[in-house]
């Protein structure tokens, strides 16, 4: 019998990986535009990783199963570390009321993929305002969520982009992606980091970024600032491309150096 492991394993790294995985697996035994990061996993188990499927800007059509890809490839996923986490993808229109039933829809369509071995351990909420004036709304999915995965203990990651403008999201959210923009343009110092606003709850997310591993940014980010997980992409948004339509060049080394700023 398959028994959930995810959640309940204890990472022993603090900080760790979000990994917006918006490819389809891959045909074959191998799942084979998952196989990098899978070997990648394998060669780091003690670093956290949360993926974030992602088979149709969501789970596809109400009520719909996981595509037989995914039904393969999640569970050679999870096989590979025990302290991986798997996020099915929800866009929430920035809380837009005409949109907050679909939201709901999409969580109780991945809630009710059969297969527990494929089911996600939760939700990676896209699209989130921030603002004050929706925190009830964010709230009542992040409830939603918890409950509908996990008996109850459903992961929730929450991706306003920037900081909220509200801190109470940071007690609604398991991880918020506070920081995704190009290379670039981020600056470690642009993090918002306090009491009220932990590096522990806080993701960041690059894009366009350089061939090898920015490891004064990992060290900062990972050894200085304690965020709870780093990703950067060699893929690109420039001129309206989807940058996370491959995984990155040099993943393994980003890894390796991530694990290296927590045990050195």
């Amino acid at each position: 019998m398959y028994i959930p492991r995810a959640i309940a394993a204890a990472a022993t790294l603090a900080s760790g990986v979000l990994v917006p995985l918006y490819i389809d697996p891959g045909s074959g035994s191998n799942c084979s535009s998952w196989a990098p990061l899978i070997s990648t996993i394998q060669a780091h188990p003690t670093v956290p990783f949360w993926a974030v499927i992602n088979p149709n800007s969501g789970p596809g059509k109400r009520g719909s199963q996981a595509p037989a890809a995914y039904q393969q490839c999640i569970p050679t996923l999870r096989a590979a570390s025990a302290n991986v986490v798997v996020l099915g993808y929800v866009p929430t229109a920035y809380g837009a009321p005409s949109k907050r039933a679909g939201v709901a829809r999409d969580v109780d369509t991945y809630a009710g993929w059969r297969g527990a071995a494929y089911r996600p351990d939760g939700v990676f909420f896209d699209e989130v305002s921030g603002t004050g004036a929706d925190v009830a709304v964010y709230k009542g999915f992040a409830a939603h969520a918890k409950a509908a995965f996990r008996s109850g203990r459903g992961f929730v990651a929450m991706n306003p982009g920037i900081a909220p403008s509200s801190t109470k999201y940071y007690g609604i959210a398991d991880i918020l992606l506070t920081a995704e923009n190009f290379y670039s343009k981020f600056k470690a110092s642009d993090l918002s980091l306090g009491s009220a606003t932990p590096a522990s709850k806080q993701a960041v997310v690059l894009t366009d970024g350089p061939s090898t591993p920015p490891t004064a940014l990992i060290s900062t980010l990972i050894a200085q600032d304690h965020v709870k997980a780093f990703y950067v992409t060699t893929d690109s948004q420039a001129n309206g491309a989807n940058p996370y339509d491959d995984l990155p060049t040099d993943l393994e080394t980003f890894v390796a150096a991530v694990q290296a700023a927590q045990v050195s």
